[in-house]
Parts: structure tokens; C-alpha cells; sequence
């Protein structure tokens, strides 16, 4: 068998079935799969499980075998002659649909050879590249040892439970090639740390605070209310870019900026740190309402953790980011979510501990602080150094393996490693990953396909 004819034929195989691929890809793009832990007694939730569902009915419409996790991954197979699995992961759920879209969200749309929506490149559209590519592998009669299966997880934006319950529960693959990321791999991930900095607000003109939608997306939108403000006040405030609205509940002033995913925070403009900047500024607060606009303020000032005392950078993953996605008050507390994605060589002791004195030295209490320690994989191991040959065999010496500050699914399970599709367009006039008008090049994902066939054949011989 020729690997690389086959793999090419496998992805003229999907080429002729284009208009199925785009006709899959916006099903599951319309439905809103964000996470809801336990709702309507689901996993995941209703929306979840209605996209899961989704992928189910259409795998064994091709022929595949199905198999439900109990709504936390969903996955379809092709037995092979031995006993082993290789596979192909990626996630059907998808952040909160977010503000600033020119498009409908969770209305798919086929423009300009893209499909835009939330959710169609991160990462319903790696799920459906790596189905097709197992459907092209069928249909050409491709012999394979190792059972092939594509999974699709429901959870990986909120806590990545769905692959620690398969693996808990499942014998694990062989070798995994998580469809979540760009080519020609990523050989490392920074680690992430999560938390909220919390304080009382209980005095100084601050009523109401609330601000983005997820974790690990840069905040779009954030709005404050304060129990009044003087028109010299109101001057300021304007002139730093907020919108201020009077009403009989107090002054609303509001901040926009520019979502963008936590792994990438400089392509994006935080509209907490405006809006803390301009009300420290403004001179409307006082008290506990200015120490605590002040502090999120200066704590969150860059986006690599100067004002937390963590900033770091190393030559294997360059620099530490850090932003404050979602921040919200309540009862007169406010509680402003951090989302860390620290450098591989960085101690993660230590930066807890710098992180806790910075926000105590402003007046913050830091809770539910959690930490995923990053992974990195030698790109000079056998199995590696053929995933980032094979890559650059189809698409060209300029693909290069490299470290990312976003964290896969590959975090979660042992011999793992993200591969693709992304990356291969290198000129999207729409939105990337959790930010708005979100889409996906089709023709680049048809290219993938050459890529993961010709994979999954020199992996079958090497695993």
C-alpha cells in the first residue's frame, strides 16, 4: 500500500462529498452545545446531549459503530483486525456565543468558503474532518490493524470531565491525535490556573458590577452601576470611551472591547480592564468601591501577570498571559475570575504563592483556585517526529510543531498529541476561536484530510 496515494485519494474522496461535509459541519454548528453540568438530569445538559446525539445519528448513518458515554463523549468506530485503537479527539462543546456578531451565532452560514458560527473551527469542525476522514478510509477499503475511532467530547471548555470520565471508564487508545489546535502539532502546553479574587464592596458609590461570558475568553462587554456621578464625572468618563446612561436604578456605564480566546489575550482588548481604569479615574468612587476598581485595575494591568507578580517567560514557551475573563457582583461582593496560562518551565508552587500575596496586597481574597499542570512531548520521540514529518510531507516545510498557551484534551490522557486541522489558512477576513463570527475555511479542512489518513496509516505500523 502506497501511503501517501491513499491518503491523497482519501482526501479527493472527501472533496467529491464537500457539500455533505458543510451540510454536517452546520447541524452541529446550530446547535448552542455550551455546557450546563446537570441540567435536565444530562451530563452536560440538554444542548449537550442534543449535539451528541447529532454526531450519533449521522456516524451510523455512514456505517460506523456508536457508542454514548453516558452523554460525556460520544464516538463512532471502525473495528480493525487486532486489538489496539488509535484515535482521533476533539469537543462538541462550545463557549457562550458572546457579544459583537455580524452574523447569527448558532445560525450556520456558508460564505466565502467559510462556515461561520460559534463553534464551527473550535471544534465541531475537527470532529467532522476526522469523521470524514474515517468515512474516506471506509469507502477506499484501507486495511488497519488498530480499530479507528473519532471521539467527540462534551465538555472540554468547562473542566474537560468528559475525557476524564472515558478514561476512568474505557480502555484507553493506543495513541490519540486530538483534533483541537494547528499543524504540525503542538509539542507543548502551558499550564493553566483558575480562580476568583474576591472582596467585599460596601461603601464608595459601587452598586452593581458584571462582565464576560467565560473563563478563558478576553471579556467583550462590562458594565458597572454607580449610585451617582457628577457631570464632571460623566465628562471623564466619556472621554476614556464609556457609554453612560442615566435611570432611576443609578448611572450605567458600560465598557466594550474585543473578545478573544485567554491563550491569545493580545489579539483582544479587555473591556474589564477599561472599564476598572476609567471608574478608578473618574473620581465617582470612593472606599471599598475604589480600592477594588483600583486593584482589578492594576492586578490585571498587561496580559502577562506583571500586576500579579507572576510574569515569567521561558525559550520554550515564551511568556506568561493572564487575564481576567468574567467578573460579577453580588450582595455586594465582587468576585473577578482570573484564567493563567503559565510558561512550561515555570513553577506553578510559586506562582500560586505570588499570585495570593499580590491580590491580598489589594485587598483580595483568592478562592477556587485550581491548577492543570502543562504537558510537553519531544518532538525528537519516534512517534512525534513522524506526526510533524507527515504533516510538512502535505502541507509544506513552513508547518512547524510548537507550544501553545491553549490547553487540549491531550492534557488528559497519555500518549496524546493535539495535530491540527487549523492553521492551514493562513487569511480568515471572520473570527477565530471565542470571539465573534467565529468561522472555518472548508478547503483547509479538506486538506487536513491527506494529513490524518496518511497519520493514521504510519501510525497503525508503529503503535
Amino acid at each position: 500500500m502506497d501511503i501517501r496515494q491513499t491518503a491523497l485519494a482519501a482526501e479527493a474522496w472527501v472533496r467529491e462529498h464537500r457539500e455533505e461535509l458543510i451540510r454536517d459541519l452546520m447541524a452541529l454548528v446550530n446547535i448552542p452545545s455550551v455546557t450546563a453540568p446537570g441540567k435536565d438530569g444530562f451530563a452536560f445538559g440538554p444542548d449537550c446531549k442534543r449535539c451528541g446525539d447529532a454526531f450519533l445519528a449521522m456516524a451510523a448513518g455512514y456505517g460506523f459503530e456508536t457508542d454514548n458515554d453516558d452523554d460525556h463523549c460520544v464516538s463512532a468506530a471502525i473495528p480493525g483486525t487486532g486489538a489496539g485503537e488509535l484515535a482521533l479527539l476533539g469537543h462538541l462543546d462550545v463557549v457562550p456565543a458572546g457579544n459583537g456578531w455580524t452574523f447569527k451565532p448558532f445560525e450556520a452560514v456558508e460564505k466565502d468558503g467559510f462556515v461561520i458560527g460559534r463553534g464551527s473551527g473550535d471544534n465541531k469542525a475537527g470532529v467532522m474532518v476526522s469523521l470524514y476522514t474515517l468515512r474516506a478510509l471506509k469507502a477506499l477499503g484501507v486495511p488497519f490493524v488498530h480499530t479507528l475511532r473519532v471521539i467527540g467530547g462534551l465538555n472540554e471548555e468547562a473542566g474537560m470531565e468528559d475525557v476524564k470520565y472515558y478514561a476512568a471508564t474505557r480502555r484507553l487508545p493506543d495513541f490519540t491525535l486530538v483534533c483541537d489546535g494547528g499543524f504540525a502539532g503542538y509539542i507543548g502546553e502551558k499550564g493553566i490556573c483558575e480562580g476568583d479574587l474576591v472582596m467585599p464592596v460596601t461603601d464608595g458609590g459601587l452598586l452593581g458590577f458584571a462582565a464576560g461570558v467565560a473563563s478563558n475568553a478576553v471579556a467583550d462587554r462590562a458594565e458597572a452601576v454607580l449610585a451617582g456621578l457628577t457631570e464632571e464625572q460623566e465628562m471623564v468618563l466619556r472621554a476614556a470611551g464609556m457609554d453612560v446612561t442615566r435611570s432611576d436604578a443609578g448611572v450605567i456605564v458600560l465598557a466594550r472591547g474585543q473578545a478573544a480566546h485567554a491563550a491569545t489575550p493580545e489579539k483582544g482588548e479587555s473591556a474589564i480592564r477599561s472599564l476598572a481604569g476609567a471608574l478608578a479615574a473618574s473620581g465617582a468612587l470612593s472606599g471599598a468601591s475604589l480600592a477594588a476598581m483600583k486593584g482589578l485595575y492594576e492586578l490585571f494591568a498587561d496580559d502577562h501577570g506583571t500586576g500579579l507578580g507572576i510574569a515569567f517567560e521561558d525559550e520554550i514557551s515564551g511568556k506568561t498571559t493572564a487575564i481576567n475573563g468574567m467578573a460579577k457582583m453580588t450582595d455586594g461582593v465582587l468576585c473577578a475570575n482570573f484564567n493563567i496560562r503559565y510558561a512550561i518551565t515555570q513553577d506553578s508552587a510559586d506562582l500560586q504563592e505570588k499570585l495570593r500575596a499580590a491580590a491580598a496586597a489589594k485587598g483580595f481574597a483568592v478562592e477556587n483556585m485550581t491548577d492543570s499542570p502543562g504537558r510537553y512531548s519531544d518532538p525528537a520521540d519516534p512517534v512525534i517526529d513522524m506526526l510533524i514529518k507527515n504533516c510538512q510531507e502535505f502541507l509544506g516545510e513552513e508547518f512547524t510543531a510548537h507550544v501553545v498557551g491553549g490547553g487540549t484534551h491531550a492534557r488528559k490522557l497519555p500518549n496524546a498529541f493535539p495535530y491540527g486541522p487549523g492553521g492551514i489558512c493562513k487569511d480568515n477576513p471572520y473570527g477565530g476561536a471565542h470571539g465573534p463570527d467565529e468561522g472555518v475555511h472548508i478547503d483547509s479542512l479538506i486538506k487536513a484530510v491527506a494529513v490524518y489518513a496518511a497519520a493514521l496509516m504510519r501510525l497503525d505500523e508503529m503503535v
